[in-house]
């Protein structure tokens, strides 16, 4: 029997307890959640999960369990069904390797917009992405990519380089098994097991 993904979108302001309630809905729905994605930002709460079922659920079935958590606010759940053989292939792109790219420096409009620019030439993908300005002086802006194997990943960098320049920021884009690495704590062994 083929299974059932839905997206699970939602949007509110912030309260404790929503992750619970929607992790709790999908399961109790016989559901399973595969990615979930949550931040906070300017005191809403936005949420978009990945959830398979494996019987035949309706999305008007979720989005009256949901409702019950959000009756105070009905547009705050949106729910798309995805097709179950495209998730499990879109995840990476064909012949592509996962990347981090990290920026810090002082913040400046245009940065992400000249980034994502250079990104989509080489027809890199961005998987994840953050830009955080918690302390004005440094902002940092990180994401996880998907860099085509035909890509010249050396003539990228040094353009990422080029036109980040004038910003007076660093820049760097390394696999992710060396950011994993450098900068999480443990010993090597166990980061070569994975």
């Amino acid at each position: 029997m083929e299974k059932k993904v839905y997206i699970i979108s939602v949007l509110i302001q912030d309260r404790i307890g929503i992750i619970r309630d929607v992790t709790g809905c999908v399961t109790e729905l016989g559901g399973n959640l595969t990615d979930l994605n949550q931040i906070v930002m300017g005191g809403v709460f936005s949420l978009n999960c990945l959830a398979e079922f494996e019987g035949e659920i309706e999305v008007f079935v979720i989005q009256e369990k949901l409702n019950q958590f959000f009756s105070d606010t009905p547009d705050a759940v949106r729910i798309t069904a995805a097709n179950s053989k495209a998730v499990s292939s879109a995840h990476k792109l064909d012949n592509s390797k996962y990347y981090v790219a990290a920026i810090s420096g002082p913040d400046q409009p245009g940065r992400i917009y000249l980034i994502t620019k250079l990104f989509a030439s080489y027809g890199v993908n961005v998987e994840d992405w953050r830009h955080d300005l918690s302390d004005k002086n440094n902002a940092l802006t990180i994401g996880l990519i998907t860099i085509p194997e035909n890509c010249n990943l050396t003539q990228l960098q040094a353009e990422l380089r080029e036109i980040m320049s004038p910003f007076g920021v660093s820049c760097s884009i390394r696999h992710e098994n060396i950011f994993r690495a450098t900068n999480e704590v443990g010993p090597i062994s166990a980061l070569l097991t994975r």
